[in-house]
C-alpha cells in the first residue's frame, strides 16, 4: 500500500464454487465507504486512493434484480 499516491488495478473475480448465477452481475457493497458496484464475471477494476478510499472491504450480494424479475414486466 502506498500512503501517498493512488493506485488501481484489475481483480479477477471468478465465481466457481459460489452460489451465484453465471452471467449475472453481482453487487459489491464496500463496507468502509458505503459505495456499491456492479461486478460481472471476469476482470473488474479497483482503485485505492489514500486520501479518499485507502482500502475496500466488500460484501458480495448474490443477486441483483432487474426489471425482468417483476411480474409486470412484459
Amino acid at each position: 500500500l502506498d500512503p501517498h499516491h493512488s493506485h488501481g488495478g484489475w481483480i479477477d473475480f471468478s465465481l466457481p464454487g459460489w452460489d451465484v448465477e453465471q452471467g449475472r452481475p453481482v453487487q459489491m457493497h464496500d463496507l468502509l465507504g458505503g459505495s456499491r458496484f456492479l461486478w460481472g464475471k471476469g476482470r473488474n477494476y479497483v482503485e485505492l486512493n489514500p486520501a479518499v478510499v485507502p482500502a475496500h472491504i466488500f460484501r458480495v450480494r448474490r443477486r441483483v434484480r432487474t426489471e425482468r424479475d417483476f411480474d409486470y414486466y412484459l
